[in-house]
């Protein structure tokens, strides 16, 4: 590489992508909002969102569950 050429493009968090921690995210933001606004009272909405963070559930599973869908 000469001091001409540019950088090449290094992977970093933001630019890859990861379907797995799509899936993640997609949990984790289904159980807060769960856990702000769920339906349930709040010691089964931290229970649905514990076994939907564990992956024992899935986002749809939880939201019909918490009575939400």
């Amino acid at each position: 590489m000469t001091p001409d050429e540019p950088a090449a493009r290094r992977p970093t968090a933001s630019n890859i992508t990861d379907p797995e921690l799509d899936e993640l995210y997609a949990r984790l933001d289904t159980a807060a909002d769960l856990l702000a606004a769920g339906h349930a009272d709040f010691h089964d909405r931290v229970q649905l969102a514990r076994r939907l963070c564990a992956g024992e559930l899935t986002a749809a599973q939880a939201r019909a569950e918490d009575g939400g869908e």
